[in-house]
């Protein structure tokens, strides 16, 4: 192929993208937005989820703190000795917080990603349309040529590889992780179905509970309750009982803020990284 050819095909092509890419500006239509959107809809769903059942959570354990016990000490009063959960109620609280944030960043990313993207493709439109020109008029300042690389460094970042690697991270993410988030899953369904009996009537059953949910967590509290009875001595050794199995709930929220971590923020960074090294080598 004679340098001519090359020099038409090569402005033919820099026309070209030029021209999808303020085709995709104009009609916002970018399937690797649309991508990047539907996996970032699913983190949000996710983490909604996981923040209703920790405040289900949190309202179980609030309620149960409210229990009055009726105790001699020197005088005939009432205490309530479920009170030494509230450091666990707290620790659940302030792990929905960091969920509820994760979450909100997730659906802020979701609405945005639309129109950095468009801002992006008329960038790298723009660009190329730049260097076009400077194959037609080699006399253009070196300046501008500069300027129309980094443009298109820049708008195709935005435009293409950003959502890429979203959706790639957030897939890649999931799929190394699986084992561990379905055991986490697990943990914390279990316990927010038995915190939603508790909530859900006035008396808790503890039958009603170990029947439903297993009563591995609120299940075992009241069974340590009923087989003491109503002493303020068989309250404290339930809330024992409580706060020794809160520990695997705190480890599956934990695992499960580890893992939207990873997928959403650590792995997509990497990838961007590695893509972007790639695209500068190309242009330069």
């Amino acid at each position: 192929m004679s340098a001519a050819a090359r020099h038409r095909l090569q402005l033919a092509g820099y026309l070209l993208a030029a021209g999808l890419a303020f085709l995709a500006g104009i009609t916002q239509i970018n399937p690797a937005v649309r991508w990047a959107e539907s996996s970032v809809q699913q983190i949000a769903a996710s983490m909604t989820g996981v923040y209703v059942s920790l405040r289900v959570i949190n309202a179980a354990l609030s309620a149960a703190q409210e229990i009055e016990v009726g105790a001699s000490v020197g005088a005939q009063a009432t205490v309530q000795p479920l009170k030494v959960l509230e450091p666990v109620d707290d620790t659940v609280e302030r792990v929905a917080d960091v969920v509820f944030a994760v979450a909100v960043g997730a659906a802020v990313a979701t609405v945005g990603l639309n129109p950095v993207a468009v801002l992006g493709a008329f960038v790298l439109g723009g660009g190329l349309l730049v260097m076009a020109a400077g194959l037609v008029w080699p006399n253009l300042p070196g300046g501008i040529a500069g300027l129309a690389r980094r443009a298109v460094r820049l708008g195709g970042a935005v435009a293409l590889v950003l959502p890429l690697v979203i959706v790639l991270g957030l897939d890649l993410g999931d799929r190394m992780t699986a084992t561990p988030q379905q055991a986490a899953y697990a943990v914390l369904n279990g316990v927010a179905e038995e915190a939603q009996v508790l909530i859900g009537q006035d008396t808790p059953d503890p039958d009603q509970i170990t029947e439903e949910t297993g009563g591995r967590f609120f299940g075992r509290f009241f069974d340590s309750v009923s087989s003491a009875g109503e002493t303020l001595q068989a309250y404290t050794q339930a809330a024992g009982v409580f706060r020794s199995e809160a520990t695997a709930l705190f480890e599956a929220t934990l695992i499960l803020i580890g893992v939207f971590v990873l997928q959403s923020i650590v792995l997509p960074i990497l990838l961007f990284w590695g893509l972007i090294a790639l695209l500068r080598r190309s242009i330069e």
